[in-house]
């Protein structure tokens, strides 16, 4: 039996139509049943997946539910304690809401977007036997801002039950009668209205580079505006890792650091020599400043495996070491949050700005020995032509016995060709550099596994090194030392896949996509 979705419709009096209950009759009536008022808060994470999926995250009266905004439908509610600013998904109760918001979020938290108060009226609506068929709620909505209150509309809303069509069809067709086709919404277009009404952008982040890059534009211009791309991520994430919301503001911004780097170090000539050489080594010096922060992290997501690798009996001895973890991350994190915060980078993050937005109205003076004004195409099929070859050539040196150096070099490569194609990708055909980067994927797994691993491995060795001046604990260096054995076990099966899975990227078919993505 197809679901009845959901429908409203804009009413200027909101509870106080005093129109309804006669609109229906005689076929049908309105019985009312409850009037109240209710407090809705709407979260979704920072990139707004909830409502990618069509889902919109609603918690009212210290109770959690999920409202389709296709068919209006909500699941049953689930008790929370509070109302919080963010929360994760891994923080609540088991069940369905629990893993279906896992399943969306993972490790992202929800992050409260509006507060609404609505003042409602519910009506049940009954046929002439007085069988229920479905119910009316009447309301006027209030967009809270602290201890003050806006209107924001009148709301009335049709919810049918199933096996009610032609009630279904009846009654909406009066409402739209007498409240006018263009007042009827969707559930969708309510939660839009709601979200415009508190000055909420839906959809405004987005890390994924999506620059529409001419070919013919100087490369200085390309690059400046994915130098302007980067620089916005950068400041985006900047409130997100203060607030310590989750762990991905830190790990976005690191990206978004990592690119700014790369394009500055690959793209030769886009600005006098001592600009690059200043901001390269400003940007490294902010990413060895936020290191330690995200290796606390790193350590944190991987809590649980860590536990599960171990017997339960040695696992519980790695208690110790989490709870100094958090204690260093608390540091790390005001250490980081601080320099965020100062006058010295957000000089230096203004500066970078100018220096781009300058390099868009001035690209320039247009000579042929200026690298800055060669065509974008032109820079972009020979720098990637250039890296995928030394990936190629490096790959190919690397033994069956592959060594951690030749491995993490080889990473490092890779992730400048990723970069390269990710910066280039809107002057290529989607279908042909689609699969290039697919494929590069795979191979970047296998030696980001690796290299992970390795250091993993290193840094549990320096905090056993670390316990000598500590007060002794056995148990929690046998604990390390079981963990350190288990992450080598895995580290050397990467190390076998490495030249299975470079095989499969260095193979006639990549060259092929390669060679047509080149020569264009």
């Amino acid at each position: 039996m197809a679901v009845l979705n959901t429908i409203c419709f804009k009413s200027s009096e909101g509870v106080s139509t005093p129109s309804l209950p006669v609109l229906f009759q005689p076929s049908l009536s309105l019985h009312e049943e409850l009037r109240r008022k209710e407090r809705r808060s709407y979260y979704d994470t920072f990139e707004w997946i909830c409502f990618e999926h069509q889902t919109a995250v609603v918690v009212k009266n210290r109770t959690i539910s999920l409202l389709d905004l296709q068919s209006g439908l909500e699941t049953a509610p689930l008790s929370l304690k509070a109302c919080p600013s963010h929360f994760l998904p891994s923080t609540l109760p088991d069940g369905t809401i629990k893993n279906r918001l896992e399943f969306l979020a993972g490790i992202r938290a929800l992050m409260k977007r509006c507060t609404i108060e609505s003042d409602m009226v519910t009506f049940r609506i009954l046929d002439q036997i007085e069988k229920t068929t479905g119910f009316l709620f009447a309301e006027t909505l209030f967009l809270i801002k602290g201890n003050r209150k806006e209107r924001i509309a009148g709301l009335i809303t049709l919810k049918p039950l199933k096996g009610f069509q032609d009630d279904y069809v009846m009654i909406s067709r009066k409402l739209e009668e007498h409240f006018g086709t263009e007042s009827r919404l969707d559930v969708k277009s309510v939660f839009m209205l709601l979200m415009e009404s508190a000055g909420v952008r839906v959809n405004d982040y987005n890390p994924k580079i999506r620059l529409a890059l001419l070919p013919d534009n100087p490369v200085r211009i390309s690059a400046a505006e994915l130098l302007l791309f980067t620089h916005g991520i950068m400041k985006s994430n900047e409130s997100g890792i203060i607030g310590s919301i989750d762990t991905e503001f830190l790990h976005e911004y690191r990206v978004a650091l990592r690119r700014t780097r790369s394009l500055l170090s690959q793209l030769k000539g886009i600005f006098p020599p001592e600009i690059i050489l200043r901001y390269r080594q400003a940007f490294s010096d902010i990413g060895k400043k936020c290191n330690a922060l995200r290796d606390c992290d790193v350590y944190m997501l991987k809590k649980t495996a860590y536990f599960n690798i171990l017997p339960p009996l040695l696992g519980f001895h790695l208690t110790p070491f989490f709870e100094e973890l958090e204690v260093t991350r608390k540091v790390e994190l005001k250490r980081f949050s601080d320099f965020l915060r100062s006058k010295t980078y957000r000089t230096m993050l203004d500066e970078w700005q100018t220096l781009l937005n300058d390099a868009l109205v001035t690209p320039g003076i247009e000579r042929e020995s200026d690298p800055g004004q060669e065509p974008s195409i032109n820079v972009a099929v020979k720098t990637i032509g250039k890296a995928w070859k030394k990936v190629i050539r490096h790959g190919r040196a690397i033994p069956a016995e592959a060594s951690d150096g030749e491995l993490h070099a080889l990473r490092i490569d890779c992730k400048k060709l990723r970069y390269l194609l990710e910066f280039f990708s809107s002057l290529f055909p989607e279908k042909t550099i689609g699969p290039v980067v697919k494929h590069l994927k795979e191979l970047q797994e296998n030696l980001g596994a690796f290299v992970d691993l390795a250091v993993q491995q290193q840094a549990l060795y320096g905090y056993i090194d670390s316990m000598k001046t500590k007060p002794a604990n056995p148990e929690l260096a046998s604990a390390l030392g079981g963990l350190i054995v288990m992450l080598h076990r895995r580290q050397e099966k990467e190390r076998k896949a490495f030249n299975r899975t470079f095989r499969r990227f260095d193979n006639d078919e990549t060259e092929t996509l390669v060679t047509e993505l080149l020569n264009r």
